[in-house]
């Protein structure tokens, strides 16, 4: 009976270290247990000398684990120091993504410094068939050629166009069939695009649906609406708490805060850097951002959420869509402005708050590309100029 207890009495200390590992950042960690141990060992001298050895030699295994912390946080923070726009070094930790099909990923980002990322990019090449398929920006759109091909970012007004193309001005668009890997391989089987069935695909999988697309007599036009990653990223856990419809709704995200999601292993991290530059599993490097880089570059007309009004019309300028009837404008106003899809309201995270920052951390790549896809905003204004 008293070495059940003793048995007990590990598996509660090692169970506690666990808690404490799955729930914080390395640095919480080696604090929680210096603590716990403390704590633990000055209660000793009340206990009888068997359960002092069982304790004592416990205390001695969350020391050691203490140790491998301590010894593997600075290898990796020695060989990838991050260094933001104000100068300062963050650590570079790798944070496993949530499973799930869509929206985030189990692999683990190499985060780089934004100096690293400058290479060369006439030196970068947009994968293939990506590049063969999809027509470039400055190429003029050929109607019965060319079909749009929408990027859709969750979060990101996505659902919006599609429901205004949809609702408002009747474009066939394939939704539900393209928004996973299975669709698309079906919808590349049944040759949906050489079909005429639609008018428009819209997919996650960027690179995935180019497939689509022979390049030769029907080629895409990318679009895609864009987001400030952080904004993104809070909107995405108010969502996914409450959103049953989703496949990766997740109850459990209403009951924690938003700093306790950026530090657990939930939180998706370089999101639109990993779907722009097709490395969907792998760790991310300088060159997935140049490619991002160059696949908005070359291939994307770009709109931004807080340019909303005016990416609309650079959107329905460049495809051609009209809005001939009164009602036909007035369902399109109302779900730009103030009815659209998803609409939920929730609190702001402030710029100098804890989770401002591990949101940061997590997706510094696409902090860098954002303000990369801001630049492209301003430079294809001159595709709309007034002849």
């Amino acid at each position: 009976m008293v070495a059940a207890k003793d048995n007990q009495q590990v598996r509660l200390l090692r169970t506690q270290v666990i808690h404490i590992y799955d729930d914080e950042d390395d640095d919480d960690v080696c604090l929680n247990i210096c603590n716990y141990c403390r704590k633990t060992l000055l209660k000793m001298r009340y206990y009888d000398r068997r359960k002092r050895r069982t304790v004592f030699f416990s205390c001695v295994f969350l020391l050691l684990l203490l140790m491998v912390l301590l010894v593997t946080t600075f290898v990796r923070e020695s060989g990838s120091a991050i260094v933001t726009d104000d100068g300062r070094q963050q650590s570079a930790s790798a944070i496993v993504g949530h499973e799930s099909a869509q929206l985030q990923y189990n692999s683990t980002d190499t985060i780089i410094s934004s100096a690293a990322a400058a290479s060369t990019p006439s030196a970068v090449t947009i994968p293939e068939p990506f590049n063969t398929t999809i027509a470039n920006i400055n190429e003029p759109f050929e109607a019965g050629r060319d079909m749009p091909y929408f990027f859709h970012i969750p979060r990101a007004a996505g659902s919006t166009v599609k429901d205004i193309l949809g609702r408002c001005a009747y474009v066939r668009i394939a939704w539900n069939a393209t928004a996973t890997m299975e669709g698309l391989k079906h919808a590349r089987d049944t040759q949906l695009v050489q079909s005429g069935q639609v008018d428009m695909i819209t997919t996650q999988y960027l690179h995935e649906g180019a497939t689509l697309f022979d390049g030769q007599e029907h080629r895409g036009r990318c679009f895609t609406f864009m987001r400030h990653p952080i904004e993104r990223a809070v909107s995405l856990f108010h969502y996914l708490g409450i959103a049953s419809h989703e496949p990766t709704y997740d109850p459990q995200l209403r009951y924690i805060s938003i700093e306790m999601w950026a530090r657990s292993k939930r939180i998706e991290h370089n999101w639109m850097t990993r779907f722009l530059s097709n490395e969907l599993l792998g760790d991310l490097t300088p060159r997935h951002l140049e490619i991002a880089k160059a696949v908005l570059r070359q291939k994307c007309l770009v709109g931004l959420m807080e340019e909303k009004s005016e990416s609309w019309l650079r959107f329905q300028k460049f495809f051609g869509w009209q809005f001939y009837t009164q009602e036909m404008r007035e369902c399109r106003d109302e779900l730009l402005n103030w009815k659209w899809s998803g609409k939920h309201r929730h609190d702001l995270v402030p710029e100098d708050s804890p989770a401002w920052e591990l949101l940061y951390k997590q997706n510094i790549l696409d902090m860098e590309l954002y303000d990369y896809a801001r630049q492209l905003f301003v430079e294809q204004r001159s595709l709309f100029k007034s002849d």
